[in-house]
């Protein structure tokens, strides 16, 4: 508590002085609309359920608020009107929701109408609040109802004398009931005060009632501000605390650290006692009149007025333009004076920031000043690349062009080691050291034969033991005790292409960074080499490779500006544009680490980030699963399983989303369907669908992680999908016996044929045995007669008779007709027509002569 309260104090000084000042310090604030899925205006009241989502009472609905969109619920889901005032969260879950026609009550997604059973119409509420036993207590146009059972309500016992304007619930439980005639409180002892005007309180009673930690009473009516202190017997005005009327649906913020605020049409007045603070368009806020005041479990700051807008960076994060056009000054260095103000160099001169604003030094302007140190003597050194460099004398108001000869010119930065002698990095020239006698610079380190060209020097820093290093083009620089300096390169085992920039961690190691995108690198030197003991790269709590500078606090914690912001690497902590950074582009060296404060220059003005002395890594948010779209139905959370889906409904869809406002955007969430995939995948849209899942038991599981970080917790959400009916298993069972009796019957028609087919066959193989046996029959009888003619035969060597079995001469052709199926034709040969007939041989042989060529 009692660090909650140095917080709002330092928020109370430096809001004051904003108020004076009209060129000051701001406050990041966002504003949320229709890119964040939330309406551009018409939101009443604010409330966070204990899942720690936003809810928002509109004039058109109920609106949760699911970082970047909006689930809605309207008189069609049983709202009894659309135009909701009041809400109040439910600790165990739900919301109580005071509309224009009537009481409501969000349970479990579902809307549950409330009733008045003494009215006969709906009486108007004008407040509500919850006591110690979970009991809401409203405050209407026909007195005061209690809870006394679900979804009853009674009016309460007392006889409160006048109007019923208000209730609210202070400390220890006590319940406050303002009305026209005064103000009622009923202590958690049952023990009863009341107040009226004789008391001090405003003659149009008690409108608005808050009580702070301390036990004061604060109450507002009209335009009429008082208090009572704890014990006090009456209470005292303070309406000067007001600059302007309490916004209309205004009520009392008790904040995190007990203090109260209260919304106007100026802005918000933080209410401390005695002592009153001013949030308004002078400090950053984006809107003129507060309807709200809003405080969410993680400590965000919220403002509902004309539009919504939430503050950023966590109350720990400020930032000046330095000046008053439309975009801030590029800042390069930042310096404590002997005088403990704060010195700024720019692009356009030296700023001095005094409790007054921003005052730029005469004789800076119009000159670049990257970098800035103080010489023993006193004198206030400023160099920059492209002019020459300026003093400030001890005494002087005004700047001058220091009388450095020609090295005077292009001076990249500057410092003081430990006695006070100056030291310089030229743009081209190295090192050079300001000789305060002899009043002349002298070049320490330069281009060698073996480097030829030149060498730029970026920082030069001095570490515990007296060591000069210098980051430069060619590598580290380093300069013992003895005055001797030495190059260490990728030879010597340091990373290429130059360095920009170190700085030193408590154990004598050091961190560097090139020119190049390459992280971080913590070396230690070992003799003659570069030992490389971390590197650091985007991811590894980096958020780019690109580092612009980098410092080490007094806890030894490491911090690193970018193009990106600023890390501490140590904690994975990021402070970015969703933070409130003007810019995210860092300057070059541009990093101021003291002990209260850590000071960034950026391309659009100057960034003042207060961390924390126990800065912890962010733990990994919980995802909650909040709804499920099946088919046409919307399941609402919370949800642990559901119905068997059936096949016509086995289209899904599920809402995830993390209840994490301050790092909204930057959240990472994986899904995955155990049952259907295997790993886990990023969710890219609000809404992750599976189409037509076939049957079966899945899982659907979420988790959530921090950019950089692990992920966390996983929640799941156990279903099951009905088969198509063809698909069960009773029909798969029919359908397997079908086919088990279609095979069986085909079987047997099979037998059947080929039983028939070889019934058939052996018919047919008997018919064509039979008639291979007959033929058989004959064959072996004409063999049997070939076998007769194949004998010897007794012919006549004359005529060629042939003598049978019997004795008798037969004539040849008819012996072998007889004895075969051979028969005869006859005619003449040749031969035999030469002898018999010679004259027709020869005619025979001349016309065969004559038709040769």
């Amino acid at each position: 508590m009692k660090a909650w309260r140095i917080v709002v104090l330092a928020l109370a000084a430096l809001l004051v002085g904003t108020a004076r000042a009209g060129e000051d310090w701001h406050r990041p604030f966002v504003v949320l609309g229709p890119d964040q899925g939330l309406p551009n205006g018409g939101i009443m009241c604010m409330a966070q359920d204990s899942d720690g989502f936003i809810w928002l009472g509109t004039q058109n609905g109920l609106l949760r608020y699911e970082s970047g969109q909006c689930s809605r619920w309207t008189r069609n889901e049983g709202l009894p009107s659309e135009s909701v005032d009041q809400l109040l969260a439910i600790p165990g879950g739900g919301l109580w929701i005071s509309t224009a026609q009537g009481l409501a009550r969000l349970r479990q997604g579902h809307i549950e109408a409330i009733s008045f059973q003494e009215l006969n119409a709906f009486p108007g509420i004008r407040g509500m609040a919850m006591d110690p036993s979970g009991h809401v207590w409203v405050a209407t146009g026909k007195g005061l109802f209690v809870q006394t059972g679900d979804r009853e309500f009674r009016l309460h016992p007392y006889a409160f004398p006048g109007e019923v304007l208000t209730v609210s619930r202070g400390d220890a439980g006590t319940m406050h009931v303002g009305t026209d005639r005064g103000l009622f409180s009923f202590h958690a002892d049952g023990g009863t005060e009341s107040w009226t005007a004789t008391q001090g309180l405003p003659k149009e009673g008690a409108g608005l009632i808050g009580e702070d930690a301390v036990g004061r009473l604060w109450v507002y009516t009209g335009r009429t501000l008082v208090m009572k202190e704890p014990g006090a017997a009456a209470f005292k005005d303070h309406s000067r605390l007001l600059n302007a009327a309490v916004t209309p649906y205004g009520v009392f913020l008790r904040d995190q650290d007990g203090t109260l605020w209260l919304p106007t049409r100026k802005g918000a007045v933080h209410l401390n006692g005695s002592q009153a603070v001013l949030l308004d368009a002078t400090a950053g806020l984006p809107m003129r009149w507060v309807r709200n005041v809003f405080r969410d479990r993680e400590g965000g700051f919220w403002i509902l007025g004309a539009t919504l807008a939430r503050l950023l960076g966590d109350e720990r994060l400020w930032y000046h333009p330095l000046t008053t056009g439309p975009s801030g000054e590029i800042v390069w260095a930042m310096l404590r004076d002997a005088h403990g103000e704060l010195l700024v160099g720019t692009d356009d001169g030296v700023m001095r920031m005094g409790p007054a604003g921003p005052k730029r030094i005469p004789g800076t302007e119009g000159h670049r000043v990257k970098s800035l140190a103080l010489d023993r003597s006193g004198v206030l050194w400023m160099v920059g690349t492209l002019g020459p460099a300026l003093w400030l004398e001890p005494g002087s108001e005004r700047a001058r062009v220091a009388p450095l000869g020609e090295r005077g010119v292009g001076l990249n930065t500057v410092m003081a080691d430990q006695a006070g002698q100056i030291r310089i990095g030229h743009a081209s020239q190295g090192i050079l050291r300001w000789d305060a006698g002899q009043r002349r610079l002298v070049q320490e380190v330069g281009t060698s034969p073996k480097q030829p060209g030149y060498l730029c020097a970026f920082q030069i820093r001095q570490d515990g033991s007296g060591r000069m290093w210098a980051a430069t083009s060619a590598g580290l620089h380093v300069r013992d005790t003895s005055g001797t300096w030495r190059l260490y390169t990728e030879k010597e085992g340091l990373p290429a292409f130059g360095l920009h920039g170190l700085a030193f961690l408590p154990d004598g190691s050091a961190w560097i960074h090139s020119r190049e995108p390459l992280g971080l690198h913590r070396i230690r030197l070992e003799g003659s080499q570069v030992k490389v003991l971390d590197h650091r790269s985007a991811g590894q709590g980096l958020r780019s490779n690109v580092i612009y500078a980098v410092d080490v606090d007094s806890q030894g914690r490491t911090w690193a500006t970018t193009d990106q912001g600023f890390d501490c690497i140590d904690t994975n902590l990021h402070v970015g544009r969703q933070d409130g950074m003007v810019s995210e582009d860092c300057d070059l060296l541009a990093l101021l680490i003291e002990k209260q404060h850590i000071w960034v220059g950026t391309s659009a003005g100057l960034v003042r980030y207060e961390p924390r002395s126990n800065e912890t890594h962010a733990s990994a948010p919980m995802p909650y699963i909040l709804h499920v779209m099946k088919g046409d139905q919307r399941l609402e959370a919370p949800l642990e399983t559901f119905a068997p889906v059936g096949p016509r409904e086995s289209s899904l869809a599920f809402r995830v989303a993390v209840p994490s406002y301050r790092n909204e955007g930057q959240m990472r969430i994986q899904v995955r369907l155990a049952g259907l995939e295997e790993g886990w995948r990023d969710l890219d849209a609000p809404l992750t669908r599976y189409p037509a899942l076939p049957g079966g038991t899945y899982r659907f599981e979420a988790r959530a992680a921090l950019p950089g970080g692990e992920f966390g917790h996983v929640v799941g959400l156990n279903f099951k999908v009905l088969p198509p009916w063809w698909r069960t298993w009773w029909a798969l069972t029919l359908w397997g016996l079908g086919a088990l009796g279609l095979v069986l019957l085909i079987i047997r028609l099979r037998v059947a044929s080929l039983a028939e087919s070889k019934a058939a066959l052996e018919h047919l193989v008997a018919e064509r045995t039979e008639e291979l046996s007959g033929r058989n029959a004959e064959l072996t009888d004409a063999l049997g007669r070939v076998k007769q003619l194949s004998g010897l035969l007794p012919i006549c060597a004359s005529c060629k008779k042939i003598r049978d079995d019997k004795g008798y001469w037969n004539q040849l052709e008819h012996y072998i007709s007889e004895h075969s199926e051979v028969g005869f034709s006859h005619g003449i040969c040749p031969d035999c027509i030469g002898t018999l007939y010679p004259g027709r041989a020869a005619r025979q042989a001349n016309k065969a002569a004559d038709s040769k060529p």
